[in-house]
């Protein structure tokens, strides 16, 4: 072959290639400055289906389009805003995040990749994904979380419900959430609800189509709400948990948000009394003690403990008695899990059985003897603390509020989708 021929096949492939390359590759959607091509919709339609268990299907991937697009088009503007806010997602946290994955799912490093070799997906497709999700995170964590506050007076009404609902039965609950954004678009979200409720009749698993199409904030913990209360939620899901028998799912259901499509994990009855949950507030006495001591050091110690011992009204004494015993320590312990005792068979049997300003020992401990003297208790009905009330509501409410705030976002976005 002559190198003329070879340099006017050149030329010829030079004048060619861009009509070659829009041939293959079609823009499906812009949103502002980027562009999502046919390919990375193809590539996401793929990836979303086996890492789905979904029956693979050309009917399927039609259908599923739709839906994955409009998932790209928010994650394109999570990973643009992050952006102009400054906080770029680096490779560095990609690639944390995707240990992590491997971790949680028991693959050794570099598994994953090869997972995505094995199916053909690019390892940027899934990336893009990873980003959005951690870009996201910094958004919510820098514009809507400082907006959300939970009050102590929305502490108490929930604690109030929850005392109301003892002895009541709560679901174990997860959902696939798709939003409705805008009331034109509500048909659309409600035939991609029927196209997700499809695959799930078809044995595709709950939790995996959860994390590849929910777009609640659950998704990436496989839709789980965790356990629900009767009235705790909108009452048109209310009711639908309440038909719901355990491992069944619903037909996808309207809220002011948008579609769901829930799934009863078990059932239990509501704080049921728990012995071992029962928190102490103590005070310890510590005297210093080698592991190796005499009988007669041992004897001694056992002495000062048992004097000690006599002299406490209440459990602060302790800190009193403390301070005139030479080598002695003291300190406050608030929250003691009365199973967290166990560790200590003596502990476990003698402390809980005290009467409020009670002591109980001495007990041998790794750093000598200890006594031990009863502040208060509280819990035992199985309720969660404030605490844990509080990081719910505010989870709840973050949720809402980050979906107003990608709300916000698409209507001052130019977001064009080809025909």
């Amino acid at each position: 072959m002559s190198a003329l021929f070879l340099r006017a096949f050149a030329a010829i492939l030079l004048v060619l290639s861009p009509a070659l390359a829009s041939a293959q590759v079609r823009v499906v959607a812009r949103v502002n400055d980027a562009a999502i091509t046919d390919f990375d919709l193809s590539q996401r339609i793929q990836f979303a289906i086996k890492t789905s268990g979904l029956q693979d299907s050309p009917d399927l991937r039609q259908r599923m389009a739709a839906q994955v697009l409009r998932q790209m088009i928010d994650e394109r503007l999570q990973i643009q805003n992050a952006k102009q806010l400054g906080m770029p997602t680096s490779d560095a946290e990609v690639q944390q995040r995707l240990s992590e994955i491997e971790r949680g799912a028991g693959m050794s490093p570099g598994q994953f990749k090869l997972f995505l070799q094995g199916i053909g997906v690019p390892y940027e497709i899934a990336a893009q994904q990873f980003e959005a999700q951690l870009a996201w995170g910094k958004v919510v964590r820098r514009k809507v979380r400082p907006q959300v506050e939970v009050s102590e007076a929305e502490i108490d009404d929930a604690l109030a419900r929850l005392r109301a609902n003892i002895g009541k039965t709560e679901s174990r609950v997860a959902e696939i959430f798709v939003p409705v954004d805008r009331t034109e678009g509500a048909d659309e979200a409600k035939r991609s609800a029927d196209r997700i409720l499809d695959q799930l009749k078809r044995g595709a698993p709950f939790a995996a189509v959860a994390q590849q199409f929910s777009q609640g904030a659950s998704a990436q913990t496989g839709g789980d709400l965790g356990w629900v209360l009767p009235g705790s939620l909108d009452p048109a899901l209310d009711a639908a948990i309440g038909r719901l028998q355990p491992r069944q799912f619903s037909e996808p259901i309207r809220s002011p948000g948008g579609w769901h499509i829930l799934y009863v994990v078990d059932r239990r009855q509501f704080a049921a009394t728990q012995p071992d949950d029962v928190r102490l507030n103590l005070v310890q006495l510590t005297l210093s003690l080698p592991v190796n001591a005499s009988a007669e050091e041992t004897n001694r110690s056992s002495a000062d403990a048992q004097k000690a011992m006599t002299a406490v009204r209440q459990c602060t004494d302790l800190h009193a008695q403390a301070r005139q015993l030479k080598g002695a320590t003291s300190g406050d312990l608030k929250g003691v899990r009365i199973g967290d005792l166990a560790g200590n068979r003596q502990m476990y049997e003698e402390i809980p059985r005290l009467q409020v300003g009670g002591t109980a020992g001495p007990f041998r401990v790794a750093e000598g003897l200890q006594i031990v003297s009863l502040c208060s208790r509280a819990g035992g009905d199985g309720l969660p603390t404030r605490d844990a009330i509080s990081q719910q509501i505010l989870l709840q409410k973050l949720e809402a509020a980050s979906r107003r705030y990608m709300r916000d976002l698409k209507r001052t976005a130019t977001i064009d989708v080809k025909p």
